[in-house]
């Protein structure tokens, strides 16, 4: 369908003639014969330009202009005037400065009018695609910002590892065949604490295997463990079974080198081809290829009045998704009122939506406009709407068929303009064939319907979420420094299934941080449920955490988290037996980082 046209002339005859000149090309002409009535037109719906007489009685055609351009919904719509009167130059020169993009004298030729449509019409498409060109380079350029503030980072850490491990001196230390350090210089002395030391297995096992020169060996020093590059320094064998060992500290440089690692696999910095970039939803964290699908769906629908049903779990962000299909399109300065249909009481909520008289009901002293014609030209949320009851689902419906609102105690109806996005966390159909919801009302608002993934189905935008929420609460609990996540930490808050999306995740970090964890948290400052991967058991038909199933799928847990309970004694100590008491060796064994292994150590009481 080609670009819709709006005439607004008092003259039929004027009408008629402008039909006439457009009725075989590519546009749709709609015609209004007053100014109010053309308003109303172009509130109710979609035109791509405005013809409008200059002459007309009650409102004439500059007010209706003015009316138009100080509409954020119409303000963008080209207004050409036509005029059948002489007017003076300064006629002309007002009606291009409130907004007109061109002035014609009456009676216009045919082909004229036509020209002068389709150059306004091109010239409308040439400055959106100019914007959107604008967005997609200011998207590349903040791209390669970031690309370059990475690349300042990864220098950055490139200095400190060569001031922390280049150009590391080793310290001498003389150490027996069973890994105990004997004697050593005093800066090595002060590191370890004490000299001789106890037996350091991993040292032992190196010097036995002989195979290498140099090796990187952690050391558990009781409090904390270290990194030391070991070297071996040739000696005569007269000096018998004592070794002497170069030992430098390259615990820093080892965490230097792990946060290289950890950018370079999380953060791409590839920016010589970035793909096009377009509309991003408001508050829209993660780049999982089902929230990019919402997102789309949501840029499709914000600038139409269509109404949107949508369906998520709690906690996934439905109202997100409604503010953004509000305030991320051309109706933005319009009103935006959210309504919880299950936390306002049935007593009271058709009085809260639709208004009252005065003295309808005991204790109305004064009427009362409600939130549906407060909202008027605007959006109105219903979230939970599966709670309202059926009194209230009737009311619904009436205002959805004919856009008009009674208040209570009236007998007048009142016409409202309202676009409605309504949501639920539960199976609206079922309800349906269970005569706890109108199946009319169904269909009314099961227009368009946009699905919310749980957090568990996009497990990529877990970590993301996750950052964001520690700057929002670093903000909130007044850190200085903003908290990082460890490795460790981000791979638990993946593998969690998030029974409460977005909801819970975002208070796990709000809980840490009020607990006070470090500048990086740790697995350790998560809660159990989520180092152990087991969500709360909230309902008496759910099913066991090894087999736990959130809403229609199934999520089955890693084998090691699901049993760690039940076998992580006996497993740590069997590996200390195996191991003769080394730690990094029976964590190693075990698959976990030393910092698991030591909280496995104090919760299983190990000695």
């Amino acid at each position: 369908m080609g670009a819709r046209i709006l005439a607004i002339d008092d003259s039929d005859q004027n009408l008629s003639l402008i039909e006439l000149h457009l009725q075989d090309t590519e546009f749709e002409v709609v015609t209004a014969r007053s100014g109010p009535e053309g308003l109303e037109r172009v509130r109710r719906e979609e035109f791509d330009l405005i013809l409008l007489d200059v002459v007309m009685p009650r409102m004439d055609g500059f007010e209706c202009c003015e009316r138009l351009k100080a509409d954020p919904r119409t303000k963008e719509i080209p207004v050409i005037f036509l005029t059948g009167e002489m007017q003076a130059e300064s006629h002309k020169l007002y009606a291009f400065e409130i907004g007109a993009v061109d002035y014609l004298s009456k009676p216009v030729h045919g082909e004229e009018l036509i020209a002068r449509i389709r150059v306004m019409l091109r010239l409308r498409e040439s400055s959106a695609e100019l914007e959107r060109e604008n967005i997609d380079l200011i998207h590349r350029l903040q791209q390669t910002q970031a690309a370059v503030d990475l690349l300042q980072s990864e220098i950055g850490d490139l200095r400190a590892l060569e001031t922390e491990g280049g150009g590391a001196v080793g310290e001498l230390a003389w150490v027996d065949p069973a890994g105990a350090i004997r004697d050593a210089d005093p800066a090595l002395v002060e590191v370890l604490g004490t000299v001789p030391t106890p037996a350091f297995p991993p040292l032992a096992r190196w010097l036995q295997t002989g195979d290498a020169q140099t090796s990187e060996l952690w050391f558990d020093l009781g409090e904390e463990s270290r990194c030391f590059e070991v070297r071996r320094v040739p000696m005569p064998a007269e000096f018998g079974d004592n070794v002497l060992l170069s030992m430098a500290d390259v615990t820093r440089a080892r965490e230097i080198r792990r946060s290289m690692e950890a950018r370079r696999g999380r953060e791409p910095i590839e920016v010589a081809t970035p793909e096009p970039v377009g509309y991003r939803m408001t508050g829209c964290i993660g780049s999982s290829a089902a929230m990019r699908e919402v997102s789309q769906m949501v840029d499709r629908l914000r600038n139409v009045r269509s109404t949107v049903l949508i369906y998520g779990e709690s906690g996934t962000g439905k109202e997100i998704v409604a503010r953004a299909l509000h305030f991320d399109g051309k109706f933005k300065a319009q009103p935006f009122i959210p309504i919880h249909c299950g936390a306002i009481s049935p007593h009271i909520i058709e009085s809260e939506l639709f208004g009252h008289e005065k003295g309808a009901f005991t204790g109305a002293a004064s009427a009362s406009r409600g939130l549906l014609t407060a909202a008027d030209g605007g959006t109105v949320f219903l979230d939970e709407l599966a709670e309202t009851t059926p009194d209230l689902q009737i009311k619904l419906l009436r205002v959805l068929q004919l856009g008009e609102v009674r208040p209570v105690g009236s007998t007048n109806s009142q016409r409202v303009d309202v676009r409605f996005i309504a949501a639920t966390n539960g199976d609206l159909p079922a309800k349906v064939r269970a005569n706890e919801f109108r199946e009319d009302l169904f269909h009314r608002l099961n227009v368009v319907t946009i699905h919310l993934p749980p957090l568990r189905e996009r497990a990529s935008d877990v970590v993301p979420i996750a950052e964001h929420f520690l700057e929002k609460y670093c903000k909130r609990h007044d850190r200085e420094t903003l908290v990082e996540l460890s490795q460790a930490a981000s791979r638990l808050l993946e593998d969690y299934p998030w029974p409460g999306n977005v909801r819970e995740l975002e208070n796990v970090i709000d809980g840490a941080l009020s607990l006070g964890c470090g500048d990086v948290l740790q697995a350790a400052d998560l809660p159990p449920q989520v180092r152990e991967c087991r969500p709360p058991m909230l309902h008496a038909d759910q099913a066991p955490p090894e087999h736990a199933t959130t809403g229609s799928r199934s999520f089955v847990l890693p084998n090691l988290r699901a049993r760690r309970a039940q076998v992580d004694r006996r497993a740590i100590v069997e590996a200390l037996e195996r191991f003769d008491g080394d730690k990094q060796a029976a964590a190693e064994f075990l698959g976990m980082s030393r910092s698991t292994f030591y909280r496995k150590l104090k919760e299983q009481n190990v000695k």
